[in-house]
């Protein structure tokens, strides 16, 4: 269970830096003895309207080469400029000449007064600060110490105590989309149906985890919801969308990958939502992406002068809807997938009795009730959003101290009586004990208002589907594996003559043997033919791996193969592979054997 004293943090100050302050101090100029004070006023000050000039540096606090310069427009709101000093000292004032007309600098719009401006500018910095330029999450290590914090338009939520370093949040590409409704419409329209709807709730769990991940240190699984068209893959994409924002719409995953790209590094921390996934054109950029994000990884990229150049970290939480698997997209392509994508990239089929739902409001028929939801969604959003992520925040200290056993316990809870063995799957599981805990907290802060164990259950349900649909317990690498080799001893049986019949056929036309009769029936595939149906699309070993653990795989001493008696004084190495793999999924799949 939750600590109950989660919900009542110790104080930790306001615990946000306002971004738009109502009144700055001016900065006032010391008159000093320097022939240079002539640029100044007579109050040797600086102009009226300008607030304060900053150095600005980096989150390690080393300098940028920035100046960080306030002032305030005709309508007396605050304009910010960051001005390189390199440009000022060089007499560039491009950027200074720009700022200087939206901040009614009228005095200094010419060449000289713009140098003196820049002179002034230079000569004036008050402080040091940190620009926190948008959403997202952020972190900053000084001097040894790491200070995290959250930014929502033009405002951040410290996870930490506030570092002596001033923050300034400067967000002119800020997600500003303004909430509609309030908490009450919002869980009265949308909240309360998640109770029953497992599906539902366990897309809201992924979105909120998105804000949760980075700053705690967690890994979140990608979500990818598969089902045929009209079944209700949009509609819970647009209850999840509605957390933060409204959700009448879901972007599509056709554009390009460069356009898909920027949107993930736009969304920094929060859920990205896209539909149609199955549409993709470029499907290897497409997948190149998702590894990006599974990882939390950056693009590398070389510069003019042979630099390597880091990209954007694509940190987002991604909702994709699919009327096709990841295996399926990737077909019959040379492209494989690799293990480690299925342990971070969880695949929930929709196979409820009303596709997406379980539970439907009394009298009312799953198409109108999806309706409803949509309608929903574009009046009631972003409250969940502006609730949760300050709460997480200011109860992050023992949130942090919480969670290790937490996740412990909640993988324990979604294993139980499951039987899963296979290491890709129980990494999986690690990700979706995230998304159990996050509902936990969801529930513990009245953010959802419904008991932890409905959050285990939903999470426990969609897992249980996916472990079922493994017919061999494999992973959906490995059952691909296993068809491929049915479906390829399907089209060729005749190809597969008796040991017995070694050197008497026609060699050409030979892609293996048979050994054995009924239940010890055995292929015995010529080495170069597996290798050649298998290892290019998944990596030899990795598909050997897959049929072992699947119990299809015999062998009788080192390596993968086994070695075999043909004829009277020789031995030949095959891949023996049990002829049950042949036979439909539903039969028990035997144990594995050595030979």
């Amino acid at each position: 269970m939750i600590d109950d004293n989660l919900c009542d943090p110790e104080s930790q100050g306001d615990g946000l830096i306002k971004a738009k302050e109502t009144k700055d101090k001016k900065i006032k100029i010391k008159k000093s003895n320097s022939s240079k004070d002539d640029i100044f006023n007579k109050k040797y000050d600086l102009p009226e309207n300008l607030d304060s000039i900053s150095s600005v540096v980096d989150d390690k606090g080393i300098s940028t080469g920035y100046l960080l310069v306030k002032a305030r427009d005709r309508r007396d709101n605050e304009i910010y400029a960051k001005l390189g000093e390199k440009e000022l000292a060089l007499g560039r004032c491009d950027a200074l000449a720009h700022f200087a007309v939206k901040a009614r600098l009228t005095g200094y719009l010419s060449p000289k007064g713009l140098r003196t401006l820049a002179a002034t500018v230079m000569e004036c910095v008050s402080e040091e600060v940190y620009v926190a330029s948008h959403d997202g999450y952020h972190e900053l290590m000084l001097k040894g110490q790491r200070y995290g914090f959250y930014v929502i338009g033009q405002k951040a939520y410290f996870f930490t105590d506030a570092p002596k370093l001033r923050v300034k949040v400067v967000n002119e590409n800020a997600f500003e989309e303004c909430a509609s409704g309030d908490f009450d419409s919002w869980y009265e329209a949308i909240g309360k149906h998640l109770v029953g709807n497992p599906y539902a709730l366990v897309s809201v769990m992924a979105a909120l985890a998105s804000a949760f991940a980075r700053a705690f240190g967690m890994v979140t699984p990608i979500l990818m919801i598969v089902a045929p068209s009209s079944v209700g893959k949009t509609t819970l994409q647009q209850i999840a969308r509605s957390v933060r924002e409204r959700a009448d719409k879901v972007d599509d995953a056709s554009g390009t990958t460069n356009g898909l790209r920027l949107k993930m590094e736009c969304s920094p921390d929060a859920p990205v939502f896209l539909q149609d996934a199955h549409k993709v054109e470029d499907i290897p950029g497409f997948m190149g992406l998702l590894f990006l994000v599974a990882n939390g990884g950056q693009r590398l990229t070389s510069t003019a002068d042979q630099k390597v150049n880091a990209g954007t970290a694509l940190s987002c939480g991604l909702s994709l809807s699919s009327e096709m698997t990841f295996m399926e997209m990737v077909g019959n392509s040379k492209m494989s997938l690799p293990e480690g994508f299925s342990a971070r990239c969880f695949e929930m089929v929709l196979q409820g009795p009303y596709g997406a739902f379980h539970k439907l409001p009394k009298g009312v028929k799953a198409h109108d009730f999806a309706n409803a939801l949509k309608r929903a969604c574009s009046e009631n959003y972003g409250v969940i959003w502006a609730e949760w992520v300050p709460a997480i925040a200011e109860r992050a200290e023992k949130v942090r101290a919480w969670l290790p056993k937490a996740i412990k316990e909640a993988e324990a809870e979604l294993l139980d009586g499951l039987g899963v063995t296979d290491r890709v799957t129980l990494r999986l599981v690690s990700g979706l004990a995230v998304w159990v805990v996050v509902g936990k907290m969801a529930v513990k802060l009245k953010i959802l208002k419904f008991k932890d164990q409905v959050v285990t259950d939903a999470v426990r349900l969609v897992l249980r589907e996916h472990v079922n649909r493994q017919v061999h317990r494999s992973t959906p690498i490995g059952e691909k594996v296993i068809k491929i080799v049915r479906d390829y001893l399907d089209r060729n049986p005749s190809r597969f003559p008796a040991i017995a019949m070694f050197g008497r056929t026609d060699q050409n036309n030979i892609l293996g043997y048979t050994k054995g009769s009924g239940h010890d029936r055995v292929y015995l595939f010529l080495p170069g033919v597996l290798e050649d149906l298998l290892g290019e699309k998944f990596g030899l070993q990795t598909a050997l791996q897959k049929l072992a653990d699947a119990g299809y795989l015999l062998k009788n001493g080192e390596g993968s193969q086994m070695q075999v008696r043909v004829g009277d004084q020789m031995r030949k190495r095959f891949y023996a592979i049990r002829a049950s793999i042949s036979f439909d999924g539903d039969m028990e799949v035997p144990a594995q054997s050595n030979g």
